[in-house]
């Protein structure tokens, strides 16, 4: 199952290896990828350190991610055959409009939760 919503609220937080997005305050959908703390230079063959959460509803520590991309206006994210906790997503799809600024700060935290998985990371210009 394929999720997508319009996420008006945003944040990336380089120190947290944290992106968000979210609905309106009250809003129904949000998803957060982050990579756990003090594992930055380290990979793990099945993305172990990588955690994702959508809606409160699925969430894994092995985000089991086949691909991310991002494009000026969208964040999508693949979940593999491999992924357990997710049996319902197989993708999220978000798109958002955001100032120059805070779209180079996504790209820049994504890029450090990616390093050492750069295989699954796709940045389109």
């Amino acid at each position: 199952m394929k999720h997508e919503f319009f996420a008006p609220s945003f944040d990336a937080i380089e120190a947290n290896l944290y992106v968000g997005f979210s609905e309106a305050e009250g809003g129904e959908h949000y998803f957060l990828l982050t990579r756990q703390e003090g594992s930055e230079e380290e990979t793990v063959p099945n993305r172990k350190n990588i955690y994702a959460e959508l809606d409160d509803e699925y969430w894994t520590e092995d985000a089991g991610i086949d691909w991310v991309t991002l494009s000026r206006n969208q964040f999508t994210v693949r979940f593999g055959s491999d992924t357990i906790t997710l049996p319902e997503c197989d993708e999220v799809a978000i798109t958002f409009s955001l100032e120059d600024a805070d779209f180079e700060r996504l790209r820049h935290v994504l890029q450090k939760i990616m390093r050492g998985y750069e295989n699954r990371l796709h940045l389109i210009d």
